[in-house]
């Protein structure tokens, strides 16, 4: 609901149940919903995501739409997203470090487009931008066009990124001043955490419209020869360091546990700040991965937060002081369940 669509799957089609579809007479149309009411200071909203599927030929069988109400009214993806701020915790966090670049990149994406529209905006651009600077670099070097045609494209491209970059600078300086309070707490008082945002063009701090077009043209003919633009927000990263040393390379996991923590928690401090309303914390079986200490550490500092859920497969994870301050639900074989204390 806070960013319409799933962190789990690339696709909407694998939210949807295939063997209930493909039970479908060719001309039955199959739906499904989900939806929920936000309340805050400005009153409320009823947000709804829609599902219609339909049998096909494809190769997967059948097709899945999407579309988007507000309080009843349809509306673009890109309009839901920031209503329902949310910040996800999960084992899988631990790719922040350890996976690729366009990892964390989609990362600082998301996290941005929930709050500033002109990014949602400009990202949009800038990825298209960069689809048609691509398949022009292949053209030029089939033969089939000019260097020259570049010039529009580079000029889009330049633009967005940009906007993009100093936007991201700025929110990594923040994220990284916010995390180290809570870093200190979890255990790493002892350890100093750095994050630091990576750019393949330029090298100098400030980014420039002048110098990011003069690093596309001293570029133009490696990214001829490869068929693709080679610097740019889309080849950025983000480092995170422990001591002044690479994370991916030296932290243990339990280091890089603890640093993915107080990122999450920077993270809902930088939402927070920009949207005046706490996000939800939602945090996917993250105690299996602390020992009782930072179990008790983390509950303690969930106490100032106003929404939180917790999953977990084993409850005796979960201190006692916060599952007696909360109400429980228990999933089993698809049925949900309220729990009394």
């Amino acid at each position: 609901m806070a960013i319409a669509k799933s962190p789990k799957v690339t696709t909407d089609r694998e939210l949807i149940n295939k063997s209930s579809v493909l039970q479908l007479n060719q001309q039955e149309l199959s739906y499904s919903k989900i939806g929920c009411v936000t309340e805050h200071t400005q009153g409320s909203e009823n947000l709804e995501i829609h599902y219609r599927c339909q049998l096909s030929q494809n190769i997967h069988g059948f097709v899945a739409q999407k579309f988007i109400r507000i309080n009843g009214s349809p509306k673009r993806s890109s309009e839901l997203v920031g209503i329902v701020n949310a910040v996800l915790f999960s084992v899988g966090d631990l790719d922040l470090i350890y996976g690729s670049p366009s990892v964390r990149r989609r990362y600082l994406d998301i996290l941005l487009s929930q709050v500033d529209k002109e990014y949602l905006s400009s990202i949009q651009q800038y990825q298209k931008a960069n689809t048609q600077r691509n398949h022009l670099l292949r053209l030029i070097r089939d033969g089939s066009s000019s260097a020259n045609e570049l010039t529009f494209w580079d000029q889009q491209l330049a633009k967005n990124a940009v906007l993009l970059t100093r936007k991201r600078q700025e929110a990594v300086k923040i994220l990284e001043g916010a995390s180290l309070p809570f870093h200190r707490l979890m255990g790493g008082r002892n350890e100093k955490m750095s994050i630091r945002y990576a750019r393949t063009d330029h090298l100098s701090e400030y980014i420039d419209l002048e110098n990011f077009l003069k690093d596309l043209e001293e570029s133009r003919r490696r990214d001829i020869a490869q068929g693709s633009t080679s610097i740019g927000p889309h080849r950025d990263d983000l480092i995170f360091e422990i001591d002044n040393m690479e994370a991916s390379k030296y932290a243990s996991r339990g280091q890089s546990r603890t640093a993915i923590l107080a990122l999450k928690m920077a993270e809902s401090e930088f939402l927070y700040a920009r949207r005046t309303t706490k996000p939800v914390l939602l945090l996917d079986d993250v105690m299996s991965e602390l020992d009782q200490t930072r179990r008790e550490k983390l509950v303690e500092h969930l106490e100032k937060h106003d929404q939180v859920i917790l999953t977990t497969a084993e409850p005796s994870n979960i201190p006692e002081s916060f599952v007696n301050s909360s109400n429980r639900l228990e999933v089993l074989k698809g049925s949900v369940k309220t729990i009394e204390n």
